[in-house]
């Protein structure tokens, strides 16, 4: 019995040691409040002015710019709100884009530029094209990467002396390719003449 004695003791202390814990747990359990997790909302967190943000690629090259005038960050989506954007697109290969607005949403990491209000996007002129295509709409989103923009509400192309306006339309820099949902408008402006009198 005297050898057993020491084994059943440590068996007490195990069992009343589990049973402590137990309890001990459940009362804390009990005891604290645990609130539930903070819903994210849509409200800013961090704010600039006047600010320049430049996006280089793997090379360090420019690959796009933005400027504007206000910027706010939201957390819950990381978006940025933009007052007055100017977004300027260089692809490695093809032409410069830009693009300007009222407001603009930045989403997607910089890849997706949501412009709004009175939104213009135009490739740069060069020697060769001295009136290149633009676009205007009350809305248009430009894909950074894919060097695209498209809005599919009502919008008014440009092209030299060409005017197009229709709903709903797509341009791809890359290809230099213009295309339209629904058209309503197409004109042609005759060229200019020469003044001949002396």
């Amino acid at each position: 019995m005297k050898d057993r004695f020491p084994t059943i003791m440590s068996v007490v202390i195990l069992v009343a040691l589990v049973i402590g814990t137990w309890v001990a747990a459940e009362h804390t359990k009990r005891a604290v409040v645990i609130e539930a997790a903070a819903k994210k909302t849509h409200e800013p967190d961090s704010w600039s002015k006047n600010f320049t943000v430049v996006r280089t690629n793997e090379e360090g090259l420019p690959i796009s710019r933005l400027v504007g005038e206000y910027m706010e960050h939201f957390p819950d989506d990381g978006s940025y709100d933009i007052t007055n954007p100017v977004a300027t697109n260089v692809p490695k290969e093809g032409r410069v884009t830009q693009g300007t607005a009222k407001m603009a949403t930045v989403l997607d990491e910089g890849n997706r530029i949501v412009l709004k209000g009175d939104a213009y996007v135009f490739r740069l002129p060069e020697k060769d094209d001295t009136d290149p295509i633009n676009v205007r709409s009350e809305e248009m989103t430009m894909l950074v990467k894919e060097d695209v923009a498209y809005t599919n509400l009502p919008a008014v192309a440009r092209d030299g002396r060409t005017r197009l306006s229709g709903i709903g339309m797509r341009y791809d820099n890359k290809t230099g390719e213009l295309s339209v949902k629904q058209s309503t408008d197409v004109e042609i402006s005759p060229k200019k003449l020469e003044n001949t009198t002396p």
